[in-house]
């Protein structure tokens, strides 16, 4: 089952391949069970918020919420791509996949559809295998500053692999100084508008919305180098996972938190969730930077000392 949920999640981006039947259900069925807890989380939390410390089971309430919502609009290209590939499987044209457009029924048809048995023509479809991460074998070391920018934007969607010390820390300093570039322009900007006109005018607009297209446009390849990274020092798929999941996870649920707590002007009375909170954050976001500061393979290193 976790296999063929690799495979769901690896093949976002493959339709020319096919799927086995049991791989499909085998996926979806681990796909709907996410669904199920997320949601039923979320029922049950904001159940809770009409009793004690309302706040913070509200937070928690819309992180669920949060997280279901980003689960499935993430899933939609991976489960359409696995639709795509089952079809193939049974010889079927893969157009029938449009029709999730008609909601309920033309979804309930599409899976009999998938029901069917594998068809002898399947051959003419590779069958979709899960690519090992560690085989992966990474283009060569960039040598310089643009190099190094260079692939990590070729790297968009390149989950496998590794990413070395050097060249993870100095894209970091780049994002980092272009981040700050454009808050400076943006603040200076703002303040000559502030003066001319009194408001901010087309120039500051125009940056405001570049920058959010920029942090966009970003977030991928910095979540892709991220796990490359914590893959070349030495933690599995699995590890990295819960790093980066509950870092995020853990950030995100802070800020709702601290945000609610404003709204309804109840800071005294969650003062030791708040620290507590951001306590678990920054032990979170330590970890991970103290992480992404050792050198290659070096928890792999530290492991065999201490079974030695």
């Amino acid at each position: 089952m976790i296999q063929a949920y690799k495979k769901f999640w690896q093949g976002t981006f493959v339709f020319n391949e096919r799927t086995s039947r049991k791989d499909f259900w085998m996926a979806l069925f681990t796909h709907l069970i996410i669904f199920v807890v997320l949601l039923k989380g979320y029922n049950f939390f904001n159940g809770l918020g009409y009793f004690q410390l309302s706040v913070l089971w509200q937070s928690i309430a819309s992180f669920l919420l949060w997280l279901l919502w980003i689960y499935f609009l993430g899933s939609l290209l991976a489960f359409l791509a696995i639709t795509v590939r089952r079809l193939n499987d049974t010889d079927l044209p893969w157009g029938l996949v449009f029709l999730n457009l008609v909601f309920g029924l033309g979804t309930l048809v599409l899976l009999v559809l998938n029901l069917f048995p594998s068809s002898p023509k399947r051959d003419k479809f590779k069958e979709f295998e899960l690519k090992n991460s560690s085989n992966f074998i990474a283009s060569k070391e960039p040598e310089n500053f643009s190099e190094m920018f260079k692939d990590y934007f070729k790297n968009y969607f390149e989950f496998r692999g590794n990413a070395s010390r050097r060249n993870f820390w100095w894209v970091q300093i780049g994002w980092g100084a272009l981040t700050l570039i454009f808050i400076i322009l943006i603040y200076a900007s703002g303040q000559f508008d502030q003066v001319m006109f009194g408001r901010d005018f087309i120039g500051t607009v125009l940056l405001k919305l570049v920058f959010i297209l920029f942090l966009i446009g970003s977030f991928m390849p910095k979540l892709t180098i991220h796990v490359r990274r914590l893959r070349d020092v030495g933690l599995s798929d699995l590890g990295l996972s819960i790093l980066l999941g509950v870092t995020a996870g853990m950030t995100i649920l802070y800020r709702i938190f601290a945000n609610m707590i404003k709204m309804t002007y109840s800071t005294s009375h969650y003062q030791l969730f708040q620290y507590l909170m951001f306590l678990l954050v920054m032990i979170c976001w330590i970890s991970l930077i103290i992480i992404e500061l050792m050198a290659s393979g070096e928890l792999k290193k530290s492991e065999k000392i201490h079974y030695l």
